[in-house]
């Protein structure tokens, strides 16, 4: 199965990072797309090093995409002054095709960041017209419509889970680990809030497993759109 991670910027796929390692242990094919590449990122550093980073930014994401054996593609957008016309839409079919997405994990529909949601919208919408060759012609059509997820954005945004993905401790390691691969982001995090995404995040999905009585887990929706609903089998199973 080919997954394809489609979020607004470099570092928000930590949220489904566990979920990944554990399709990747599987078999299965993983791609990562941004929209943007996170130019406006590094908010309390000296202007000189703002000016870097979406440069310091592509680096840590391919090094998260290298663990997985996995692509990374950015489509270039503005930091924060994303908005969609014909072209982003077009580029959101190409992109979809040409990683021959099966399923997608991708933004909610609602969020604290406009690129977020944004997203979530060029995702469903790219995706119904991906297997259609008379939209965006040039690259070949997908067979079918790519299956969306929505990850968890965490609370205050509507989101109530339906799916759930549990993780060994194993796999907490690691994902923390990939999670301080985003290090010019953890340093924001800690300016902040005083710690990092990766402590944060796992202390946000220890209290997710506890709803399944189980170790950390992660969350997800399905998009109910028509052609885009994805199957539950999509997701990791139980732990053994």
């Amino acid at each position: 199965m080919r997954y394809v991670c489609v979020f607004a910027h470099p570092d928000d796929e930590m949220r489904c990072l566990g979920t990944l390692l554990r399709l990747h242990e599987a078999g299965h094919e993983i791609a990562f797309v941004t929209l943007t590449a996170g130019d406006k990122g590094l908010p309390f550093h000296p202007p000189d090093q703002q000016a870097k980073a979406a440069e310091i930014r592509a680096v840590e994401m391919r090094s998260v995409a290298a663990e997985f054996d996995a692509g990374y593609v950015c489509l270039d957008r503005e930091d924060g002054f994303a908005f969609e016309d014909a072209q982003l839409r077009r580029d959101m079919i190409t992109v979809l095709r040409q990683l021959r997405a099966e399923v997608v994990f991708t933004h909610w529909t609602t969020d604290y960041n406009p690129d977020h949601a944004l997203t979530a919208k060029l995702v469903t919408d790219g995706a119904l017209l991906a297997p259609l060759a008379s939209f965006a012609p040039g690259t070949a059509p997908l067979p079918a419509a790519p299956r969306i997820w929505y990850v968890d954005p965490g609370p205050g945004h509507c989101f109530e889970a339906t799916h759930f993905v549990a993780y060994s401790p194993v796999h907490a390691d690691r994902k923390a680990a990939l999670i301080r691969r985003h290090r010019s982001q953890m340093e924001v995090m800690r300016e902040l809030s005083g710690e990092d995404y990766a402590d944060h995040l796992l202390e946000y999905d220890r209290v997710t497993g506890r709803r399944l009585m189980a170790g950390p887990a992660e969350a997800f929706r399905p998009c109910l759109t028509e052609r885009r609903i994805p199957w539950p089998s999509d997701l990791p199973g139980r732990l053994g």
